[in-house]
C-alpha cells in the first residue's frame, strides 16, 4: 500500500512538472526573448562573424521551446565554416525535424564538404528517421483545409481577374470566413503544425500568408491583426513576415516592413534628364527625419526586430548572398514604371542603397 502512495505521488509530481514545463513553452515570448538574439547573430553573419554568431543563436535555442527552421539551418552554416561537424548535424537534424527533404540539404554549396565525412551516412539515416517522425506527426487535416483555400483563392484570378472579378470578391469573403475559424481553432498555423518543406525549397512564407493579404482595407471582411500577434508572440511565424501582412492588411507601413523598394523600367533613355534618373533601376530606400527614425526603431526593436539601418545591412546581404536562409529579399519591393510623374513621386525623397 506505501508502495502504490509512493508511486501515485511519484507520478503526479511528474505530472505536475511537465504541466509547469508546458505552462512555460505557452508563456514564452518569442519577441522579447528568442527574436533580438536572432536579430544579433544574423548581423555577426553579416559580418563574418561566425564563432559569434554560432553562439548568439544557441542563446536563443536555449530560451525557447524550439526555434525556427531557418535558424537552425543558419546555424548549421555557421558551423561549417568554423568546421564543427557536430554542431552541423545537430542543427541539420532539428531542420530535419520541421520536414526538409534531405535532397535539399545534399544540394546546399555550404554542406557539400562534410559529406565527405566517414560520419555522413549514419546522419543520412538518422536525418531521414527524424523528417519520417515530422511526417507522421504533422496536421495533415489542417494542411489540407489550407491548401484548398489557396487552391480557390488562385482558381478564378489564373482565369482572368477582371472577367471574374465579382466571383473573386466573394472568394475572398468565404476564404477569410474560413481562415478566421481555422485560425480561432488552431491559431495561425507554424512549422511545427505545418511542417515548411512541401515544396522543393524550404517555405518561409505559406501560400496562405497571400489569402491574408487579400483583406486589404478597401476590401476586408475581418482583420486578421490580432492572429498574427498572438502568433508573433508565440513562435508561430516571425516578427517580419507577421509586420509585412498587417502592412497590407492596414494599409499602414508604421515599422516600414516595405523600406526598400526598386523602380523597373525600360524607359531609361526617356526618363535621361530628370532628377531621379540615377534611381532607376536600383535598391532605394526612403530618408526620413531622425527623429522620426529613432521613433521608428523604438518600436521595432519593441516588435522583435532590429533597427532600420540594420534591416538594410540584412538586405544587402540576403540580396548577395545565397549560403543562408535569409528571408529579408523578400520583404523587398519591385514595381515597374515607364511614366516620368509616377517615377518622381516614388523615388522622391529616397537615397541608393549601397
Amino acid at each position: 500500500m506505501n508502495q502504490l502512495l509512493i508511486s501515485m505521488r511519484l507520478f503526479f509530481v511528474l505530472l505536475f512538472s511537465l504541466g509547469v514545463r508546458l505552462a512555460v513553452a505557452q508563456d514564452v515570448n518569442f519577441v522579447k526573448v528568442y527574436h533580438p538574439f536572432i536579430n544579433k547573430a544574423e548581423l555577426l553573419v553579416v559580418d563574418n562573424n561566425y564563432n559569434d554568431a554560432l553562439e548568439t543563436y544557441q542563446k536563443a535555442f536555449a530560451v525557447v521551446p524550439y526555434g525556427f527552421m531557418k535558424d537552425y539551418f543558419n546555424a548549421a552554416v555557421c558551423a561549417t565554416y568554423l568546421g564543427d561537424a557536430t554542431n552541423i548535424y545537430k542543427y541539420l537534424l532539428k531542420v530535419a525535424g520541421k520536414g526538409i527533404s534531405l535532397d535539399f540539404i545534399k544540394d546546399e554549396t555550404a554542406f557539400m564538404g562534410i559529406q565527405q565525412d566517414p560520419n555522413w551516412r549514419n546522419f543520412e539515416k538518422e536525418y531521414l528517421s527524424k523528417k519520417r517522425e515530422f511526417d507522421l506527426k504533422t496536421n495533415k487535416d489542417l494542411k489540407d483545409k489550407l491548401e484548398k483555400i489557396v487552391e480557390r483563392d488562385q482558381w478564378f484570378r489564373v482565369r482572368g481577374a477582371e472577367a471574374f472579378a465579382d466571383s473573386i470578391v466573394k472568394v475572398d469573403r468565404q476564404n477569410a470566413s474560413e481562415l478566421d475559424h481555422i485560425f480561432d481553432r488552431y491559431g495561425l498555423p507554424g512549422e511545427d503544425q505545418i511542417g515548411c518543406g512541401d515544396g522543393l525549397m524550404p517555405i518561409i512564407h505559406y501560400p496562405f500568408y497571400t489569402v491574408i493579404r487579400r483583406q486589404s482595407p478597401e476590401n476586408q471582411t475581418i482583420n486578421f491583426s490580432n492572429y498574427l500577434i498572438t502568433a508573433t508572440r508565440n513562435g508561430r511565424i516571425t516578427p517580419h513576415s507577421a509586420t509585412h501582412i498587417m502592412a497590407t492588411i492596414n494599409g499602414t507601413d508604421v515599422l516600414f516592413a516595405r523600406h526598400v523598394f526598386k523602380i523597373l523600367t525600360d524607359e531609361s533613355l526617356a526618363m535621361q534628364g530628370n532628377h531621379f534618373a540615377s534611381k532607376l533601376n536600383k535598391w532605394v530606400f526612403r530618408q526620413i527625419d531622425a527623429n522620426d527614425e529613432q521613433r521608428i526603431n523604438e518600436m521595432r526593436l519593441e516588435n522583435g526586430m532590429e533597427t532600420l539601418a540594420e534591416y538594410r545591412k540584412k538586405i544587402i546581404f540576403a540580396l548577395n548572398d545565397n549560403s543562408f536562409l535569409f528571408p529579408y529579399r523578400s520583404y523587398v519591393g519591385m514595381w515597374s514604371v515607364n511614366d516620368p510623374n509616377i517615377a518622381s513621386d516614388y523615388l522622391e525623397g529616397t537615397v541608393v542603397l549601397e
